[in-house]
């Protein structure tokens, strides 16, 4: 099983010297800077040999290893955070989006967070078969998207629209935007609520 990785008691990494690199671990989501793992090591001939920089990395936190290479990471940074006391239904698609973020599909994750928004405002009550339109404006016109938010909404529209229905590529800077506000809808949502229904029963 993957989680023995994580059991450092058994699992040793036989780590070497690296330079040291900070980045977002895809595994555990933290922000680490490690000196541990393999380098990639550059032996031009006639000259000395030296560290790239790049290579495999460990993570210190959860000992995972990650591939960076110039501006290729693998597994990538699975941006945004997990949220708490979200249905199933709707998780598993938040998370699709954050997965399809790792692997660089800004387009899929544009198109997913559009697919999100539905699920979230059928499992607050909307309507099931509805065009997205129709629930954007229910998120809108219930306060589910919080205040001063439609200008969020409409960009989530808009660029879904876009990647449904015209030949564009979505940006990494646009895809992050989406999670984001995705993520305030789902905490907003679903995670405070449940945060003051616990602190109300103790």
């Amino acid at each position: 099983m993957i989680d023995d990785l994580y059991n450092t008691n058994y699992n040793k990494w036989k780590s070497d010297s690296v330079l040291e690199k900070s980045y977002v671990c895809g595994y555990c989501g933290r922000e680490v800077s490690s000196d541990r793992g393999m380098p990639l090591i550059i032996d031009e001939p006639g000259k000395v040999s030296y560290q790239s920089g790049d290579g495999v990395y460990i993570c210190t936190h959860c000992h995972m290893p990650t591939f960076i290479y110039e501006d290729i990471q693998v597994p990538g940074n699975r941006f945004g955070s997990p949220v708490k006391n979200v249905p199933d239904e709707v998780n598993d698609v938040y998370e699709e989006a954050r997965s399809s973020f790792a692997a660089g599909a800004y387009t899929g994750v544009v198109l997913l967070c559009r697919k999100l928004l539905m699920h979230i405002a059928t499992n607050l009550g909307a309507d099931g078969g509805l065009r997205f339109i129709q629930y954007v404006n229910y998120l809108n016109e219930n306060h589910y998207a919080g205040a001063r938010s439609e200008q969020w909404i409409n960009q989530i529209r808009q660029f879904g629209n876009q990647a449904n229905h015209e030949i564009i590529i979505n940006s990494k800077e646009e895809a992050q935007r989406i999670i984001k506000f995705c993520e305030m809808i789902l905490k907003l949502n679903y995670e405070y609520p449940s945060i003051a229904s616990d602190d109300n029963n103790n």
